[in-house]
């Protein structure tokens, strides 16, 4: 599948103002600092950013806007009673909500921007410990540490608890920072899973990711470093190999999948698993190449999943040919007849005829439905043959008849006019050899010669019918 894309969302932008030039300025008589009391800024964002997400718009992106309780992280060499000090952090807090507001620190110390510094920027994301911020109070470089992201919930509310976003503003020499536009340093990535079964909700939704270049796309945890001009100049990423959601609301065939995710260009291979109501699997691997996800921006990928049909259990009996107990090694429990049929435990296994009428109609190898054996081990292999009522003449034995032929590989459909026998293998000595791979099963009809007896044989390339040594250990069937 070759994936398109569909939105991209465009970098936020803060405009900082406040205080005027003069509040910041030292007085020349006194020599005093006149602080700013409130240090108030007002911060707005266009409606296509991702500071918080709410509703998906198909022209603008994501709609957005500031809550009430939002908060920016600010960090600046600050002055205090004329008093030049290191790089320190505070917190300003949002006075209302909506697409422009005003931050303002509410704190009993008073301060002052330093003049010719820099001045930095955070959003305060509300899920505690996600991020950690650094700063080296020499060089003015941070170091953003990101964790938390694999607890995710997939939804697009939720993404506003992810958004690390900063943004770098000289102070000039008046005092005043200068505009401070903010940049997202995480992308999105969003997933449109469909099947026209998708009209509640899934349970889960299981992602696999094994990257063969980069980190995987699956965020666990990150640490970047910023210059003092707002620039990441190095990165460390950390992804994880699984992660899974719950509750994801579909409807009308779509249930949409966000993620919050680290900028970067990734190969690998992905694995989406979906779990509906009724206990329905669907599933998709796909192969990503040169995959490159760029902070700040979103990119969506419709993604069509297929039923995995279910695991069948089948608990196998093998016996010799028409033995009266279950094969044992070492024993000759088997029917030395040469005419007539089966009388004992083959007496329901299809004629010689009758296998050969199933593999005139036309005969379908499967090596993708997986199926598990009495002991839970799952495999893959078996072969697909129609049903009686739908071979004409079967009955009356006059379908056309094969000994041999090539099966075609895949699914016949539509597969109720089928029945499947799995790949049982054969037995040899006390274990089960070959499982998956061929299949061995009994007629009713014995052979001329008292060691043989005719059998069904298949694997992928080949099919047929024909004498066997009636001591080895197949599987019984019957007609269907």
């Amino acid at each position: 599948m070759k994936p398109h894309i569909l939105l991209f969302f465009s970098l936020a932008s803060c405009l900082f103002s406040g205080c005027s030039q003069n509040d910041y300025d030292s007085d020349s008589v006194t020599g005093k600092d006149t602080p700013c009391q409130s240090m108030s800024f007002s911060a707005s964002l266009p409606s296509s950013t991702t500071k918080v997400t709410e509703t998906a718009d198909a022209t603008k992106g994501l709609i957005t806007a500031w809550e009430s309780t939002d908060a920016l992280q600010v960090f600046h060499k600050y002055i205090k009673n004329s008093t030049v000090g290191a790089m320190q952090g505070f917190t300003f807090a949002s006075k209302s909500a909506g697409s422009s507001v005003t931050f303002a620190y509410s704190g009993a110390s008073e301060y002052s921007f330093t003049p010719n510094s820099f001045l930095y920027g955070f959003n305060a994301l509300p899920t505690a410990g996600n991020y950690t911020q650094t700063y080296n109070t020499s060089s003015d470089n941070f170091t953003l540490s990101l964790s938390g992201y694999g607890s995710q919930t997939g939804t697009l509310s939720n993404l506003r608890n992810y958004d690390a976003m900063y943004g770098v503003s000289s102070v000039n020499t008046g005092g005043t920072p200068s505009a401070m536009p903010m940049s997202h340093l995480i992308s999105v990535l969003r997933f449109d899973l469909t099947n026209a079964a998708f009209t509640g909700t899934l349970t889960s939704v299981a992602f696999t990711y094994t990257p063969s270049s980069g980190s995987s796309l699956l965020p666990s945890s990150g640490n970047f470093t910023l210059s003092n001009s707002g620039t990441v100049t190095t990165g460390s990423l950390t992804g994880a190999t699984s992660w899974t959601v719950n509750n994801i609301a579909a409807s009308s065939g779509t249930a949409p999948v966000y993620l919050m995710t680290f900028p970067d260009t990734r190969s690998g291979t992905l694995t989406i698993t979906a779990t509906a109501s009724d206990g329905s699997t669907y599933s998709r691997t796909i192969t990503l190449s040169a995959f490159l996800l760029t902070s700040g921006s979103m990119k969506a990928y419709k993604v069509t999943l297929n039923l995995v049909p279910p695991t069948t259990t089948y608990s196998f009996n093998y016996y010799m040919w028409d033995a009266t107990a279950a094969y044992v090694s070492g024993t000759n429990n088997y029917n030395t007849i040469t005419s007539g049929v089966a009388t004992n435990s083959c007496k329901d296994c299809p004629t010689y005829d009758q296998i050969q009428m199933y593999i005139g109609a036309g005969t379908y190898w499967d090596s993708t439905t997986p199926w598990k054996d009495a002991s839970g081990a799952t495999h893959t292999g078996g072969l697909w043959l129609k049903k009686r009522a739908y071979i004409s003449g079967f009955d009356a034995g006059t379908a056309t008849k094969s000994t041999s032929a090539t099966p075609t590989a895949g699914i016949p459909t539509p597969t109720s006019q089928y029945f499947f026998l799995p790949a049982s293998g054969y037995m040899s000595g006390s274990i089960a050899s070959n499982v998956g791979s061929y299949g061995f099963y009994w007629s009713s009809t014995p052979y001329s010669n008292a060691s043989y007896a005719y059998v069904l044989n298949f694997h992928s390339s080949n099919v047929g019918a024909y004498g066997d040594n009636r001591y080895r250990g197949f599987c019984l069937w019957s007609v269907q």
